[in-house]
């Protein structure tokens, strides 16, 4: 069975919306708290299925709209926010739910419906596995073309996709948004550009990290393969409480079974926190533009600093875009003895190295130094900027590239 990526994201979103209103509607109807919480467990999956659906239509997209000059890349970023506060939200409630249950059990009718809605949803959970699971073992085995010298990087998707792993939703939504990369990765015309002549031979491809020579691409889908079936698994242990539940209630005659359902609620609940809240903190780190987790600032700037014709820097600035792509900009002071395109190359090459494939360089010139023995300890100061402001417009000193230092303490 041969389907485009889309098709199969829009069968399991079909599926995933079915089963969450059935869980719902059958929980609330027969009681069962158990079967309501896994139904938002549900939900989560759903709304990760359309953000990433709905991406495809975005990347597809030839027009680029003047209002976002970067895209829609943080779209899902913004949409996965959203959704973890969300999920957090939904874990207090049931959890509040939960409680109060234990103090005053209401029986649950119809049991035997919970064990088939259960058993039904732990089927689904099985067909996306094996949606996803069959489209993982139709990459190509291609060979890597670049030089045996090149250092291995592990770029930033795959130690998102890795990280991801804790948190069961990220793990879904990274592997669906690398797939809908992979997609757009396909379609866009072939070419260099500017970047691409500043890295030389061997870099050529923006975004995928340099590889051994003669491996195999399938370290990358693996990975996420195991992402997803960390993911099926959480969602599946959903499934296994709620027959649990069902099964307990129905079969046996214990005093204590209604506190069953209360106690696997909270299980579920313990399931969606531990995922909502990695979400949250990841995407609120990429919006506050935060260093990734993957990369040394100190390192970066150390490694800037070795280039041959770099004098000192200042305004180094790391941050993501979106899960996948991490942005560079950097103001150099360079020495006129160099041209500076191939000490560009070099500071491209030392950012590629680290995974970091969009960058701005601003170079800077001293009027009187050319080596680093010629210029003062003032004028090679990390912080101070050598393009400034027209001197004839009012700026704030806040607002530009290079803040003035704070007031001495007195």
């Amino acid at each position: 069975m041969c389907m485009k990526r889309s098709t199969r994201i829009l069968i399991l979103l079909v599926i995933d919306v079915v089963f969450f209103f059935v869980e719902l509607i059958v929980g609330y109807a027969v009681g069962s708290l158990a079967l309501v919480a896994d139904s938002f467990h549900m939900l989560n999956d759903v709304l990760s299925l359309i953000v990433a659906f709905y991406a495809i239509r975005l990347t597809s997209q030839q027009r680029i709209d003047s209002k976002y000059s970067y895209g829609w890349h943080r779209a899902e970023i913004l949409a996965a926010l959203v959704n973890g506060v969300f999920l957090l939200a939904l874990c207090f409630s049931i959890f509040l739910e939960a409680i109060e249950r234990f103090f005053s059990t209401p029986e649950i009718s119809q049991p035997v419906l919970v064990v088939v809605v259960g058993s039904l949803g732990l089927a689904s959970n099985l067909v996306g596995l094996f949606l996803f699971h069959e489209h993982s073992h139709a990459h190509p085995h291609t060979k890597s073309t670049s030089p045996a010298h090149t250092p291995v990087v592990r770029s930033r998707s795959e130690s998102a996709s890795e990280s991801s792993m804790f948190g069961l939703p990220a793990a879904t939504r990274q592997y669906m948004v690398q797939s809908l990369a992979e997609v757009a990765r396909a379609d866009a015309p072939g070419g260099a550009d500017e970047r691409t002549a500043l890295l030389g031979p061997g870099h050529a491809e923006e975004g995928a990290p340099p590889q051994k020579s003669g491996g195999h691409g399938h370290g990358h889908g693996s990975m996420n393969m195991h992402a997803l079936v960390l993911h099926v698994f959480g969602d599946a242990l959903g499934n296994v409480g709620v027959i649990a539940t069902g099964l307990v209630i129905w079969l046996t005659h214990w005093s204590w079974k209604y506190y069953f359902d209360p106690m696997i609620s909270l299980v579920i609940t313990v399931i969606i926190f531990s995922s909502a809240l990695p979400l949250v903190r990841s995407t609120s780190s990429i919006l506050l533009q935060g260093v990734p987790a993957t990369v040394s600032l100190d390192e970066v700037r150390s490694a800037i600093l070795d280039v041959d014709g770099v004098l000192s820097l200042h305004e180094l600035h790391v941050w993501q875009l979106s899960e996948s792509k991490i942005v560079a900009s950097v103001h150099v002071m360079a020495s006129r003895k160099h041209d500076f395109m191939p000490v560009a190359a070099d500071i491209r090459r030392v950012l590629h190295e680290r995974g970091i494939h969009s960058s701005t360089i601003q170079p800077e010139y001293h009027q009187r130094s050319a080596t680093p023995g010629d210029i003062s300890e003032t004028d090679s100061n990390s912080n101070s900027c050598l393009i400034l402001c027209p001197p004839d417009q009012t700026c704030a000193a806040d607002n530009a590239c290079c803040p003035p230092p704070p007031p001495a303490e007195v």
